[in-house]
């Protein structure tokens, strides 16, 4: 929990550095204080890296925060494809579910249990899941519950 939080504030940090960027660079056009006519276009590169980076990673994470406030999570279970180079990222059946760097993780081709949450797929908690091959024991069961009368 206190990842995710320490997480959404850099996130929000950098989105706000940015922003930053992109008024003092539109102040700097306004008050005609630019040097070279490549520094006219700063801001507008900025700004379009603000609203991508808001849009794709910001966002999400502080939509979630009502979910975290309020132990709201999603839950899935599937076998883990691949872990990132870092441990900050793991992809599950396809899907991208971002994680703790510090936490154990069970190897790849683990079939595990997540909790996460709805917009920004950050993982909660990782539980392993033991699978139980009971197609052997149903078809004994079946045989041995039914009695026939002689």
């Amino acid at each position: 929990m206190k990842y995710y939080l320490a997480n959404l504030a850099l996130h929000l940090l950098v989105t706000l550095l940015l922003g930053l960027v992109v008024v003092i660079f539109a102040d700097r056009n306004r008050k005609r204080k630019t040097k070279y006519p490549v520094s006219y276009f700063i801001p507008t590169v900025a700004a379009i890296i603000v609203a991508t980076y808001a849009f794709h990673v910001a966002g999400p994470r502080l939509l979630d925060l009502s979910d975290v406030a309020t132990q709201n999570y999603y839950s899935y279970t599937g076998v883990i494809e691949e872990i990132a180079l870092f441990n900050n990222s793991l992809v599950i059946d396809g899907e991208t579910y971002y994680i703790n760097p510090m936490r154990d993780l069970p190897g790849e081709g683990s079939k595990v249990r997540i909790r996460y949450t709805r917009y920004s797929n950050y993982v909660i908690s990782v539980e392993a899941v033991d699978t139980v091959d009971v197609s052997g024991a149903i078809s004994e069961e079946l045989e041995t519950a039914v009695d026939i009368p002689v």
